[in-house]
């Protein structure tokens, strides 16, 4: 089972924004470098933004779902730049991201008074499957952190522990939304869940394919 949620975003979003800065230095050196770096002229750099931005839309066109892959990737271009293990570790982190999310809603939702029987069966159970997800992708933020793409023994490992662990933590997902077949709720309540574990399922799943890209390289 996850931690709780506010220690968990101490140990978790800190690495996220280091990973990003480390991502981001390591991908501009003469910035990181130098303090007189001047950015290219506007039109230049709109060009190549958007240069990136399609790299991405490209990239995201065979994941499970390219438009939710693009939607929240598109915003990291600049430092995506055309680096395809940059966009993988992103994407991992983006999913990690809306797992918190999505086990935030449901923590919630364990609060909430007047449920019936199956109601507090369902919210329970999906809470522990999405705090076991939570696990997964944790994990694979913390193992993508240092990968360099080398072609080693060490790398190829962990790049299998990684589907490992978000083959996983999409299984969790269904998981839950399988006890509607089981336990009756309110429409609306069953709604609710389904939002929340989907939007995180869609980001895991997206993930997993650009790992799966990447490493078929």
């Amino acid at each position: 089972m996850a931690s709780s949620i506010p220690s968990s975003h101490l140990k978790i979003f800190f690495p996220i924004l280091l990973s990003f800065s480390l991502i981001f230095s390591i991908s501009h050196p003469a910035i990181a470098a130098s303090p007189s770096y001047s950015p290219p002229p506007p039109s230049n750099f709109t060009n190549t933004l958007k240069s990136y931005k399609a790299f991405i839309k490209q990239y995201c066109s065979s994941t499970t779902y390219p438009k939710n892959c693009y939607k929240y990737l598109s915003p990291y271009a600049s430092v995506i730049k055309t680096s395809p293990l940059v966009l993988t570790k992103s994407s991992i982190y983006v999913s990690l991201k809306q797992t918190i999310k999505s086990y935030s809603a449901l923590k919630s939702l364990t609060k909430v008074k007047g449920l019936t029987h199956n109601e507090t069966q369902v919210i329970k159970d999906c809470y522990e499957n999405i705090g076991d997800s939570l696990d997964e992708v944790k994990d694979s933020a913390a193992a993508v952190k240092n990968l360099t793409g080398g072609n080693t023994y060490e790398e190829a490992f962990e790049w299998s522990n990684i589907k490992t662990w978000m083959s996983a933590a999409i299984t969790s997902y269904y998981t839950c939304t399988d006890e509607f077949d089981e336990l009756t709720i309110r429409g609306s309540l069953q709604k609710k869940i389904t939002t929340d574990v989907l939007k995180a399922e869609n980001m895991v799943s997206n993930a997993l394919s650009c790992v799966n890209k990447f490493t078929s390289y």
